[in-house]
């Protein structure tokens, strides 16, 4: 069932998006309330499945790494009496799977992948993804730069790397 929230429960939960390590008494201000009725809230949208988790955001260009994230996109035959949730679940439940989006459009879910390779990717691709129940067709496009994320800019300066072209 849906929760209709309050207005001191949504100023609480777009603060923590914009800045998870807001304390309670940072967040008392901003909501207009009492740093108890901070924690109480917070439990409430935790118990909730509201609030799912606390993360960072990653600038994965500052620090060496070799892994490799795809973007893959997905054609499902959506299972008779549970649609397109059943094949979802499935291709959600894979540890390389970040993020798994049902979109509209030309495909039908939109999945995040991470891999230590791009052989790594192109195996769960073949082996894994394509060989579910439901799945017809996968276009995998790996992710050269990220610019942008959860509404989180990477590069303030907008200066690239490359080298210029010389015709």
């Amino acid at each position: 069932m849906l929760k209709t929230l309050k207005t001191q429960e949504l100023r609480i939960l777009n603060a923590l998006s914009e800045n998870a390590l807001l304390s309670n008494a940072e967040l008392a201000s901003i909501a207009q309330i009492q740093e108890a009725e901070v924690l109480e809230v917070r439990r409430e949208l935790e118990n909730a499945g509201i609030i799912l988790k606390y993360r960072a955001i990653i600038n994965s260009e500052k620090i060496e790494s070799s892994s490799v994230n795809a973007v893959i996109q997905v054609k499902v035959t959506p299972a008779h009496g549970h649609g397109y949730d059943e094949v979802a679940r499935k291709i959600a439940a894979f540890s390389e799977v970040r993020t798994c989006l049902l979109v509209s459009g030309s495909f039908d879910l939109l999945i995040e992948v991470d891999g230590p390779s791009l052989r790594d990717v192109a195996f769960f691709v073949a082996d894994k993804l394509a060989t579910i129940e439901g799945v017809n067709h996968t276009s995998t496009n790996f992710l050269l730069k990220r610019y942008k994320q959860s509404g989180d800019i990477f590069s303030a300066s907008g200066k690239t790397h490359r080298l210029p072209m010389v015709i």
